[in-house]
Formats: C-alpha cells, structure tokens, sequence
C-alpha cells in the first residue's frame, strides 16, 4: 500500500457461494441512510452491515482510525485474518479503495452507543482488573477509543470482542500493532478473556 501501483478491481463474480448470496441480500435490504448516501461508492456495500444499522456479528467501524481500517482490509485482502465474507468483498478492492474506505469511516463520529446494563458486577471488576494487568490502556487509550493502529474497543459487542481475543491467542488473526496483540492475549485465559470482553462492552 506505500508506493505499490493500484491493482485493478477484481469483478463481483470473484465473491461466490455462500458470500456472494450474502451480500447480494444484505445489499437489497439495506435501509437508506444518509450515511449511505453520503459515502463514496465503494463503501455502499460495506454500509450493509457497518452502517448505522449493523448486521449480526458486524462491528461498528465508524470513528476507528484510518491507519487501522486499512490495515484489516489489507489483511482480510491477503487471506491472513480469515472472515468469508470479508475476504470475498475485499479480494476485489485496490489500494486507492482501501485507502478511500479507510479515509472515509475514519471521517465519521464515533457511534453514540449506549452500553447494555451491567448485571454482573463481579465480572465487570474482573474484567478491568484484566485490563490493568495486562496494560490495555497502554495502546487503546485510557478511555478504549483507540490510538492509531490500535482500535477502539470502549462499547464493542461483547461476543465480538470475546471473539477477537480468542483468535489472537490462537493467532490465527494478525495482530495490527506489530505482533502487541498476539502476545498480550496469548497469556490470557477463558476467564480473562471473557472478564475483558464484558468489561469493555459495558463501559460507559
């Protein structure tokens, strides 16, 4: 992405099986947002299921670095972090894509999301002592809203979340901070992980 030529946009027909139909269908029932028509074209099909109503097991992207949405999309590109339907969108998508997509959901607010109710105190103390120990704060900023490569965690779904730990200690998703991720949360157990994800996803 630094200096290298485009490449050339692959055609839809490269997304087939199980994501094509996916994003066929997301793309016919995706409402029209403002956000929707506001964006450059090639982010259409990513506000699908990033936009402001989000698709199962979507996260939102809105707000989070431009440094960081590049670096997932090179990576999903590549094949090294593993998504079929991710994979699929981005395999089509040169480097003046990626980087027009990273400068675009970069440009938008944070989403104002009002976290769900904490019931289970106990684990919310465990989590942020979790945080503390491993020293999260460090690269996702004392308040979790992410510094460069490092994104936004603060009010993530908490499944998501679980998620994303979960195949970093497998490292089988690749670390955008060097290799920062992939160590802190190979030390991590179940627990930890699953103290963390509810810490953050109820933070308010």
């Amino acid at each position: 992405m630094s200096g290298a030529e485009p490449r050339a946009r692959q055609p839809a027909r490269r997304v087939s099986g199980p994501a094509r139909a996916a994003l066929v269908a997301l793309a016919l029932t995706a409402p029209a947002a403002v956000q929707a028509a506001e964006a450059p074209e090639v982010a259409q099909a990513c506000l699908s299921c990033h936009g402001e109503a989000l698709a199962e097991g979507a996260p939102p992207i809105a707000g989070h670095s431009s440094n960081y949405i590049q670096l997932q999309l090179v990576f999903f590109r590549s094949g090294r972090r593993k998504n079929e339907i991710m994979q699929g969108v981005a395999e089509g998508l040169s480097d003046n894509d990626i980087r027009a997509l990273g400068k675009y959901f970069a440009s938008l607010p944070v989403p104002d999301v009002k976290p769900p109710a904490d019931t289970q105190a106990d684990l919310t103390r465990a989590g942020e002592a979790a945080a503390a120990r491993h020293r999260c704060a460090a690269c996702h900023g004392d308040a979790y809203l992410g510094i460069q490569a490092a994104p936004r965690v603060a009010r993530l779904p908490e499944a998501y979340l679980a998620k994303a730990l979960t195949d970093y200690r497998a490292n089988t998703r690749p670390s955008s901070g060097g290799a920062a991720m992939t160590e802190v949360a190979g030390s991590l157990s179940d627990d930890d992980i699953k103290a963390l994800a509810h810490y953050l996803a109820v933070l308010p």
